[in-house]
């Protein structure tokens, strides 16, 4: 019985993997962010939040070391903040947004 689900784990850890790089290249993409954060300037604010899926951690991913990497060499800084989301199945689960500031 155990040998069938051995295979079975690492398909559903390489479906949960893309899915998280997918995410992030969906929510991080720095051409977006820095539209939003034209606009957060305009409107007189010093920061924004970037509000990701709820209950997803998207940090350990590539796509976030990417825009990592962008907001250290744009002088921002960013701070990833948890909060507690209502799954689609009624499940809480923590999540995390980034807010960017300069």
């Amino acid at each position: 019985m155990k040998a069938p689900l051995s295979k079975f784990i690492p398909e559903l850890e390489k479906s949960y993997t893309t899915a998280l790089e997918n995410l992030a290249a969906t929510h991080l993409r720095h051409d977006k962010i820095k539209i939003a954060l034209h606009n957060a300037a305009k409107n007189g604010h010093r920061s924004l939040r970037i509000a990701l899926p709820g209950g997803i951690d998207l940090r350990k991913t590539d796509g976030a070391e990417m825009f990592k990497e962008w907001i250290n060499q744009n002088g921002l800084s960013a701070e990833w903040q948890s909060r507690v989301a209502t799954t689609e199945d009624g499940r809480q689960a923590t999540g995390f947004d980034v807010e960017i500031s300069w």
